[in-house]
């Protein structure tokens, strides 16, 4: 029996326009806005910290970056997330055990302006909590997937279709004196990449589970990075 080209056509293309799509919540937030060289004050910063010191933990993304988890705070050069979203309870006090340091905190939104454009408003806001240093990080994602169409049968049943995909994040982060400005250093890791096909849902799991993945990695490596640092200024 054969089937007519239009009607193929047409099944195709009611079946396509019933699928699902997707889209990254945004890109990383530049660190070069954190870091810049051209400034003056970056080259006469010297390091202030006190031990046992007190560190705040931000993290930056683009302005106006969203999530299925949620908005991020502020605008201008680029936007804060408060929520948790690849981040767990655990995960502050494994670096509170860390030697020379007392304490652990967040920044969130009651302390930082609505317009963000430079270091100096994190390090207003981690003044506050009297912290010494704040660690600043951002995670960039790509997203790279291949339509396949599959077989007429699974189309007429109204299937959705088959995607294979790749992930690949990295997390980057600079940890910043919060009286002078001077940076300590910085780090940068990235994940395994997460791929193969799955019939898409428009969850948001395989993102987070690639952004957690590079997360840790960076976790674990600000490790030895501060044991260094601690040894170096104490």
């Amino acid at each position: 029996m054969l089937i007519k080209p239009t009607l193929v056509s047409s099944v195709l293309l009611l079946s396509l326009a019933s699928c699902a799509t997707y889209t990254t919540p945004g890109r990383p937030a530049n660190l070069g806005t954190f870091t810049d060289p051209k400034v003056k004050k970056a080259y006469v910063a010297r390091p202030a910290i006190k031990f046992p010191a007190n560190i705040a933990v931000v993290r930056v993304q683009e302005s106006g970056y969203r999530s299925d988890s949620g908005r991020a705070h502020g605008s201008g050069a680029y936007s804060v997330v408060t929520t948790r979203d690849i981040e767990r309870a655990g995960d502050l006090e494994k670096l509170q055990k860390l030697p020379g340091l007392e304490g652990v905190a967040t920044l969130n939104r009651l302390l930082l302006p609505e317009s963000l454009n430079s270091d100096e408003d994190l390090r207003e806001a981690a003044a506050k909590l009297q912290a010494d240093a704040i660690l600043i990080y951002t995670v960039s994602t790509e997203f790279r997937n291949d339509d396949v169409v599959p077989p007429l049968t699974a189309l007429s049943l109204g299937l959705l279709s088959v995607n294979r995909y790749e992930i690949t994040s990295s997390a980057s982060a600079v940890l910043m004196n919060t009286r002078t400005g001077y940076i300590y250093g910085a780090l940068e890791e990235n994940n395994d990449k997460v791929g193969g096909s799955f019939i898409f849902d428009g969850s948001d799991l395989a993102r987070k589970k690639a952004e957690r993945s590079a997360y840790e990695k960076l976790l674990a490596a600000f490790d030895p990075f501060w044991r260094k640092t601690y040894a170096r200024y104490h």
